[in-house]
């Protein structure tokens, strides 16, 4: 049985958010604090998150992806964006 979740015609969202892997730093000194242990440039991988009935919904999970604990964006680290689908019918045969 299909599930519903918008009525035709109306926009379906959903998150890509796209994180990026930590590799360690083969120039880290100890006690230096201009050379981090870990560097932020790794590999990235994509999720796909939803789908959504609202864009306000699809925000949120973005937020809450890309923003730390502490109110701070995670740029370099964490990024996304929101896409927009829309459902449509035709005939086949």
């Amino acid at each position: 049985m299909a599930r519903r979740l918008v009525s035709d015609d109306q926009p379906m969202f959903r998150v890509l958010v796209v994180q990026r892997q930590r590799r360690d730093n083969p120039d880290w000194e100890r006690g230096n604090v201009g050379s981090p242990r870990f560097l932020w440039d790794g590999p990235e991988y994509t999720t796909a998150y939803g789908p959504y009935n609202s864009i306000g919904a699809a925000r949120g999970q973005l937020t809450f992806h890309t923003v730390d604990a502490y109110g701070e964006p995670r740029n370099g680290v964490v990024g996304g964006r929101i896409q927009r689908a829309h459902t449509t019918w035709e005939d086949v045969a």
